[in-house]
């Protein structure tokens, strides 16, 4: 910057310096902001004569004023947005004359006019890509200095790739999200004078939307005027760009306008109900006309109409937008080519539930995506789905769009990039049912395959899609029937999931399915289970947490987390070196001390029943310890049978001791609630009166209408074999499988180490944590004998 630029930056500074002091002793609006306006106007005007003088032969260059300084309408601390158009970028000293350019436009502005300064840099080229927010800002440009052929062409390249439809779904929720910040109605005592409902963007959003319909944009009204008045007048007050004219600024406020503070809140109240009404107006007229909603798509009066047979995805992108925006789709069809644009349906599809409703009415859906459209009078073949597969494809749509941003799946909602892969694999994760002889998941994945090439989507997102829709009941499996809690439980998991967007992504599509099959299918506890398997695997993926299968290192960590009880060292020691590996890497420390009380009783021939409600979870933890014997899991599945108590997980550990002692802990519910308290005490009477001999499991059971000798006779099995092995029953809805199974174990001579049951779909599922005699694995071919013989 030379030395005579530098000092006809000073003298403007001086200008507006003196133009802030009338400020405070003439207020004015939308004036004052003009020739504040006009500075900046010089400013810029200035540096580009001294860029012109010093840059050398460089091509044309375009200097275009955008947003508040484009309208004129800059008041004392707005910012200054400026854009750079170069004709071409590549030429010799352009780029060093761009760079002096910006540091000189910061000079001026941040440092010698006390304002801050926004630039952008833009080629004619990148107008087709530019965003909703951007696009706005220039469509109030106008050229301070420079080439008027540039502005030109940008001017009708911004014209030219401008989609109407677009960019007043931006302009909408854009107001939406704002009026949800700030405030929704200008009635309020302390406004936001730019962003809240009847600010500066209501009017100004009318224009916008005015101009996207075709419509000139009006002039600013007296009540427009009254809101820039007292935006000035706070910019001055509060010596900072603030926009909330809080109590504690309006009677500064008041006292500069000449005003009691009263009168002049009500001024701003009346102009604001005028702003916002500008804005209703303009978005009631939408209705009221005719633009492009997308390519070949329209608005007309309202409603959708289609120009020929547009590509589908096209069409469904117009479908999307109508919806959005509030526009009327009628119930009849639209017809589009059979070329699809897969990238564009997709994003149509990931618009949620109502988007899909009305494709679905106007017969785009079914064209797009027959393979779902098939199954829409589809009936489940399970007592517990209440509606059709296509009814429940979209209740599960409808749960995803639903999540609460507060919660714990809207938090990982809002940490995925991408969710229109969990979309797509919604609405395909149960069109594999249309085929009965094979299972539906896989069927599904094949299915989803075909679409996505027939789509020609992105090999990232088909491989997503196909993978979610092939899973999309892992996780369901791995809460209903392993040991969440144990590490390796954790690590197989884990590596079927690969990465933590899978993982989120596999989370929200379980819950959203589990939760739209009936209104009382998905559980408290279930849930409970599936946020704990989500943190355990998503800290396992993130190197959060280890993996540690060696008991010794489990053991040692133990002891010295525990060696501030106030107990023998030497009995802490030896009670921790008794117990199980499963036990030590799932259970915390101070459930362990209360343990080892529990233990030291039953060595002492004094058992213990103890019931911790939790109601978070609705269900209730029930702790046995006493003196192990063979079948004692049995017998206490059996009693909760008797008392129709449904399991949600058993963790059954025995001490490594000279005299066993058995230290059960299951986790039930009565009818998805906490077991009620009469419940409760008849419950652990008879675990009481069993254990020390005054019934038996055979008279518990009759007494409650249970035959105790019934075998389960229809049921599939899976066996992993391990140490322990894992056994993976699956049978007909019913709380007697766990007792009859468990029986039938037991009197193999083999060890429960732990278990877990659960329900759905109109099937029960228990897994067994299998320990032979001595600690030893039992083998697949062990299992076979057994229960080959019975099942069917």
């Amino acid at each position: 910057m030379s030395p005579e630029t530098l000092e006809r930056i000073q003298a403007l500074a001086e200008k507006r310096k003196k133009l802030l002091g009338e400020l405070r002793t003439k207020p004015s609006g939308v004036t004052w902001c003009q020739r504040h306006a006009q500075i900046a106007d010089e400013v810029v005007a200035v540096l580009f004569d001294d860029l012109v003088a010093t840059g050398g032969d460089l091509p044309p260059i375009a200097l275009i004023a955008t947003g508040g300084y484009g309208r004129r309408e800059l008041s004392p601390l707005s910012d200054i947005d400026i854009t750079v158009v170069p004709l071409d970028e590549s030429a010799p000293g352009m780029d060093a004359a761009i760079r002096n350019l910006f540091r000189d436009l910061h000079s001026a502005f941040v440092t010698s006019l006390g304002l801050e300064v926004g630039y952008a840099y833009r080629l004619i080229s990148d107008a087709p890509g530019l965003d909703g927010k951007t696009r706005t800002g220039l469509l109030d440009m106008r050229l301070v200095a420079g080439s008027i052929d540039l502005f030109n062409e940008l001017d009708e390249a911004l014209v030219q790739s401008f989609h109407a439809g677009e960019f007043i779904l931006t302009k909408l929720k854009e107001r939406e999200e704002m009026f949800a910040k700030f405030h929704d109605t200008p009635l309020v005592a302390e406004p936001h004078l730019k962003e809240g409902a009847g600010g500066l963007r209501c009017f100004q959003c009318s224009n916008w939307l005015g101009e996207a319909i075709g419509d000139r944009p009006a002039r600013p009204t007296h009540a427009y005027d009254r809101i820039i008045l007292a935006r000035n007048i706070l910019h001055l007050v509060a010596g900072r760009p603030y926009d909330l004219l809080t109590r504690g600024r309006q009677q500064e406020s008041a006292e500069i306008m000449g005003q009691d503070v009263y009168e002049m809140m009500s001024d701003i109240a009346k102009a604001g109900i005028e702003l916002h009404d500008w804005y209703r107006r303009a978005t009631e007229k939408l209705k009221e006309t005719r633009f492009l909603l997308s390519p070949d798509v329209l608005s007309v009066m309202g409603e959708v109409r289609l120009v020929g047979q547009p590509n589908g995805g096209t069409a469904a992108v117009g479908v999307a937008i109508a919806t959005q925006i509030g526009l009327h789709v009628a119930d009849l069809p639209l017809v589009a080519s059979k070329q699809v644009d897969g990238p564009a349906a997709l994003y149509a599809f990931s618009t949620g539930e109502t988007t899909l409703r009305n494709l679905d009415r106007c017969k785009l859906l079914g064209q797009l995506l027959p393979e779902l459209d098939a199954c829409r009078t589809l009936m489940p073949t399970d007592s517990v789905h209440v509606y059709t597969i296509f009814e429940h494809t979209m209740r599960v749509v409808r749960n995803l769009d639903s999540i609460d941003p507060n919660s714990f799946y809207g938090e990982i909602k809002a940490g995925l990039n991408d969710l229109e892969p969990l979309y797509l694999a919604a609405l395909l994760h149960d069109v594999g049912k249309i085929t009965e002889d094979r299972p539906h998941s896989v069927v599904g994945a094949e299915i989803a395959r075909d679409v996505c090439a027939r789509w020609e989507l992105a090999e990232e997102v088909c491989q997503t899609v196909e993978w979610l829709v092939l899973e999309h009941l892992s996780m369901s499996r791995v809460i209903g029937l392993r040991d969440i809690m144990n590490p390796l439980t954790i690590e197989e998991f884990a590596a079927a999931v690969h990465d933590t967007d899978r993982l989120g992504l596999l989370t929200l599509l379980t819950w959203a399915d589990a939760s739209a099959v009936s209104s009382n299918t998905w559980t408290q506890a279930q849930d409970s289970f599936l946020r704990e398997l989500y943190v355990r695997t998503s800290d396992y993926l993130k190197g959060h947490a280890e993996v540690v299968v060696d008991a010794t290192v489990h053991r040692q960590r133990l002891l010295r987390q525990l060696k501030s009880v106030e107990q023998d060292e030497e009995s802490v020691k030896s009670f921790v070196e008794s117990l199980p590996a499963h036990y030590l890497t799932s259970t915390p420390p101070n459930v362990i001390r209360l343990h080892m009380e529990f233990a030291t009783k039953a060595s002492g021939g004094t058992p213990t029943v103890e019931l911790f409600h939790r109601p978070e979870i609705g269900a209730t933890e029930l702790t046995v310890c006493a003196k192990d014997k063979a079948g004692l899991l049995s017998v206490l599945l059996g009693i909760l049978y008797a008392f129709d108590l449904s399991i949600l997980s058993i963790r059954a550990s025995t001490t490594m001791t000279e005299e066993p002692v058995a230290l059960d802990v299951f986790t039930v519910s009565f009818g998805g609630r906490p077991v009620p308290p009469a419940t409760s005490q008849q419950v652990s009477k008879s675990v009481m009166d069993v254990l020390e001999g005054r019934k038996t499991i055979e008279e518990v059971l009759k007494a409650r209408g249970k035959d105790p000798t019934r075998n389960q006779k229809v049921f599939s099995y899976a066996y992993h074999e391990g140490a322990p092995g894992i056994l993976e029953i699956r049978s007909p809805r019913g709380r007697g499988m766990p007792y009859r199974f468990s029986r039938l174990l037991s009197q193999q001579g083999w060890n429960i180490v732990s278990a877990r049951v659960g329900q759905w779909a109109g099937s029960a599922a228990a897994s067994f944590y299998l320990l032979g005699p001595k600690g030893k694995p039992i083998s697949k071919a062990a299992i076979d004998e057994v229960l080959g013989s019975i099942s069917k």
